[in-house]
């Protein structure tokens, strides 16, 4: 994500989170710190079809916002964009990613699942209209170790 596309991200925030859509200053504020932010765009036929962002300071990430407009979703960009916000968290040497999503948005829950986050906490009515925010969380360091060769030693020779 660039400043230029301040104006059609919050167009879509707007469309998307009519009670809790950030202000676009609030884009324009976390863009400009890059050395803890990271937001991307997701394009169709040139077109913003979503976006996500990711605060990291060491050692928690925290996704700050990652939405898909309806027509897209069920077409990867999701997964895509959250597959590059946790290679993000990596890089930065994060340990955890930490997330909200809305008890009411089993879709998203479902995709964090898969990626393996898992349900830590509840925040009663965090959200304007009264909806509880699960709060999720990515150990980064038991994924990267899940992902290695098993010793085959036997014991001492």
């Amino acid at each position: 994500m660039v400043p230029a596309d301040i104006p059609a991200v919050h167009a879509l925030e707007a469309s998307l989170f009519p009670v809790d859509a950030w202000p676009v200053q609030m884009f324009v504020d976390e863009l400009s710190q890059t050395d803890t932010r990271r937001y991307l765009v997701a394009e169709a036929d040139g077109e913003i079809v979503g976006y996500a962002g990711l605060m990291c300071i060491e050692p928690i990430a925290d996704v700050q916002t990652i939405a898909v407009v309806p027509e897209h979703e069920g077409r990867g960009i999701g997964s895509a964009m959250l597959t590059e916000l946790i290679e993000e968290s990596r890089l930065r040497h994060a340990a955890d990613v930490l997330l909200e999503v809305r008890a009411d948005n089993p879709r998203a829950q479902q995709l964090y699942r898969r990626f393996g986050f898992e349900q830590i906490h509840v925040r009663p009515r965090y959200y304007r209209d009264g909806v509880d925010a699960l709060i999720m969380r990515l150990q980064l360091q038991t994924a990267d170790t899940s992902h290695t060769t098993p010793s085959t030693e036997t014991g001492p020779a």
